[in-house]
């Protein structure tokens, strides 16, 4: 019988994420091959140069393009360790702290979750937000100030679970290989368009790792809520608003303007905990039974 961990990391998993990642590297690599190959065929239209002479300085231009991935990648993953660096000299680490709740509650779901090691910050924000990265031991989580000020405990928790569900799946390190790609001059912007398509999927199974780890769906979704209203309305968010949310998301401007954001809309997340919250609901029922 696998342990409560292991069967919610298999719920969670969804095997069409990683399609939709490999299909977002595959159209990165075309498109930005041809930006340098279209590049340097511009700045050579002029030079009436061979057959031969344009083909070498294809093969050139798209040796500098591999080149400049390299460079940014490498640069990318300095400035990861550099943040984490700067973590340590300016945020509390929870665990070297007397901040004791937290701490042995992390270590304990990080073992139930097979995570490798993870160090969790706390940095004076007063936004309710929270966010991981990393590429390789330690990965890091941050919670922003206002986050541990305005959610409850098992808020918290959830948020927490969510951000672990970045490291577990891959997401923190597939994000870093995804950057040098929208760094690209011009093309930067369509292939940032791009890789929300997988962003918004990726945010979509963190969510569904939270619900299957806690089983509490009212609880995953009432942290969803106070994370994008905040904290003063959170209660006011009632089910006329919701459907109401709901009814605009259908809306093909709606849909539209999701395309440009790296996270689901608040609706279609609180949609996607109800369409998978039956999965949990069984577990729910024994307990209260067990009580």
């Amino acid at each position: 019988m696998p342990n409560r961990g292991k069967l919610a990391i298999e719920r969670a998993a969804s095997s069409s994420d990683k399609v939709v990642l490999a299909a977002t590297f595959i159209a990165f690599f075309m498109l930005t091959s041809a930006y340098f190959v279209i590049s340097y065929l511009i700045d050579e239209a002029s030079a009436g140069s061979s057959i031969i002479e344009t083909l070498a300085g294809v093969a050139d231009a798209l040796f500098g393009g591999f080149l400049l991935f390299v460079v940014f990648l490498l640069g990318g993953m300095f400035l990861i360790r550099m943040q984490r660096q700067t973590m340590l000299g300016n945020s509390l680490q929870v665990e070297y702290s007397d901040y004791a709740w937290l701490r042995n509650w992390t270590n304990e779901v990080s073992a139930e979750l097979q995570l490798p090691r993870v160090e969790i910050f706390v940095t004076q924000d007063p936004y309710i937000n929270a966010y991981a990265f990393g590429f390789a031991k330690p990965y890091c989580i941050v919670l922003n100030s206002g986050s541990i000020r305005y959610m409850t405990k098992d808020e918290l928790k959830i948020v927490v679970v969510h951000e672990m569900a970045h490291i577990k799946y891959g997401h923190t390190l597939a994000y870093v290989y995804l950057q040098p790609f929208l760094a690209v001059p011009v093309i930067g912007i369509f292939t940032g368009w791009l890789a929300g398509f997988w962003q918004r999927r990726a945010e979509l199974t963190a969510d569904r790792l939270a619900l299957m780890y806690s089983a509490a769906p009212e609880l995953v979704k009432e942290s969803l809520i106070k994370v994008h209203v905040g904290p003063d309305v959170a209660d006011a968010m009632n089910q006329v608003a919701r459907d109401w949310l709901q009814y605009t998301a259908e809306r093909p401007m709606n849909r539209l303007a999701q395309t440009f954001s790296a996270h689901p809309f608040l609706v279609r997340r609180l949609s996607h905990i109800d369409r998978y919250k039956h999965i949990v609901e069984p577990a729910q029922t024994e307990r209260k039974e067990s009580m």
